[in-house]
């Protein structure tokens, strides 16, 4: 399934398109943060601005309302597959 994005000169864009775990509208990467779960010290759910960090990720719209959504369907723990980890702080977010 091939989900193609309209450039601004027209043409499909060859970005790769994502999902939001909170609304799940998709949208090009670049339009979405990164969370995945950095297992150093304590396991915990980091945004991956480099988008770089190993194994599974999930996409999320940078805004109050996508973030507090996620939070209430629980939505980071089940999109990373790790059960009982905190969700992580949002700075435009009010907790």
């Amino acid at each position: 399934m091939s989900s193609a994005v309209q450039s601004p000169t027209g043409l499909p864009s060859t970005e790769p398109i994502r999902m939001c775990i909170a609304c799940r509208e998709r949208a090009p990467q670049s339009q979405l943060l990164r969370l995945a779960v950095l297992t150093a010290d304590e396991p915990r759910i980091v945004v991956d601005a480099s988008r770089r960090l190993p194994g599974r990720g999930a996409w999320i719209h940078d805004s109050a309302a996508c973030w507090k959504r996620a939070r209430a369907k629980k939505a980071f723990s089940v999109a990373l597959r790790s059960p009982g980890l905190p969700a992580p702080a949002h700075d435009g977010e009010d907790t």
